[in-house]
């Protein structure tokens, strides 16, 4: 049973939360132990869940779900609920409002939240949910129901009420390192952003790698700039950034950075340099059918089409921090990247929309047409481009 000082604060769960919990930095560990917790005392919980909105490019809110037998899992929202969901009690914890209680044994009731039929269906008797308080003055969630006959006990709703600071302290801690790490992956790349957190941070810290390296750039876009609306511009700008950063990604690839109208990414050689390098040229072909289709579509809408130039190259970089004391870039630099980079230039000089170097070719033994001998500016030695072979398309 619950013990009498509920509202104690040196009671087990709160103690628990105001300590060792801290420590549970993913949210569905935290979740599943502060099941375990209340249920090791007696309280007779059959779920919980968390609703907390987050700063993310495309999703609002995620929360955890614990089921008794069930473990725990994880669901993001895309919208907002309170617009999405107007028929929940999650708006009202939203807004700071509450609690809501809702005895699930009495007849359903015109109007009534559309979650306590399904509740009913899996047998819940009791349903509470809880604003907890964050610290910018917003509220998040917390629900939590039973099975037991009778609902809740007072003393159970008792404990549910004077923990809530320490459940919301929590949540708020594991939020903000989420949407910590979800802005450095969407600022910086996912394999950059995880080095930033774990405190790679010095100006000049880093490592030499050996790489392979994309550089894409979008053809005439002084002309579309000057020619173009904003929105549209914006618009042309993201559907050409989009299927290039998928295709990187879906490959093994790191986007470093956008400069103007380019794009720089790297595909790390870690062990076989030669799976590296098919990797990286099966995401040119990903790039290229995917802003196909796209050209296609804005042909019919009477948009103008997407040309660039893209370059693959393989060297070593220096891959770190780079610049003030106040302002850093985690990126690459190097020889390697400038030949790139001049390569790339090459495209529209050569009519060809993907150029390989020699290394490359070299290193991934791709099959490739020499195009030439070139001197590229900046660089010492004549340099040999290649074009990729298409692959033969199956039979």
């Amino acid at each position: 049973m619950v013990k009498p000082a509920a509202r104690d604060q040196t009671h087990p769960v709160i103690r628990w939360l105001m300590t060792d919990a801290r420590k549970q930095t993913d949210p569905n560990e935290f979740l599943l132990a502060f099941a375990d917790r209340l249920r090791a005392l007696d309280v007779d919980v059959a779920r919980i869940t968390t609703g907390v909105p987050i700063l993310h490019p495309q999703i609002f809110s995620f929360s955890g779900l614990w089921e008794l037998g069930q473990g725990v899992s994880e669901r993001l929202y895309r919208a907002d609920p309170s617009v999405t969901a107007s028929n929940s009690p999650i708006p009202i914890a939203y807004g700071g409002g509450g609690p809501v209680r809702c005895d699930l044994t009495t007849p359903p009731q015109a109007g009534e939240f559309a979650i306590l039929a399904d509740l009913r269906r899996d047998g819940y008797t009791d349903y509470v949910v809880y604003a907890l308080p964050f610290a910018d003055g917003s509220f998040k969630a917390l629900s939590l129901a039973t099975k037991r006959d009778g609902g809740f006990t007072g003393e159970e709703i008792s404990l549910f009420e004077a923990m809530l600071s320490a459940v919301a302290f929590n949540l708020e801690v594991q939020a903000l390192r989420r949407t910590a790490r979800t802005l450095l992956d969407t600022y910086v790349g996912q394999q950059s952003g995880g080095r930033v957190l774990e405190g790679q941070i010095t100006r000049g810290s880093g490592e030499t790698i050996r790489a392979v390296i994309w550089l894409c750039d979008l053809r005439g876009f002084t002309n579309l700039s000057e020619s173009l609306p904003r929105d549209a511009l914006i618009d042309l700008l993201n559907a050409y950034f989009g299927p290039m950063c998928d295709a990187v990604a879906s490959h093994g690839g790191e986007v470093l950075k956008f400069i103007g109208d380019a794009m720089l990414a790297i595909f790390p050689i870690e062990a076989d340099a030669e799976a590296t390098c098919a990797k990286a040229l099966i995401a040119t072909r990903h790039a290229e059918t995917a802003l196909s289709e796209e050209n296609a579509r804005r042909g019919t809408a009477g948009l103008p089409r997407i040309e660039y130039g893209l370059a693959l190259h393989v060297g070593d970089v220096m891959y770190g921090n780079i610049g003030s004391d106040t302002r850093l870039d985690f990126t690459v630099i190097g020889p390697a990247v400038n030949l790139t980079a001049r390569i790339e230039s090459m495209c529209r000089q050569l009519s060809r929309q993907i150029l390989l170097s020699s290394d490359f070719v070299a290193l991934g033994r791709v099959k490739a047409n020499s195009l030439g001998a070139f001197s590229l500016k900046g660089v010492a030695a004549d340099q040999e481009i290649f074009e990729p072979i298409s692959p033969d398309p199956p039979g």
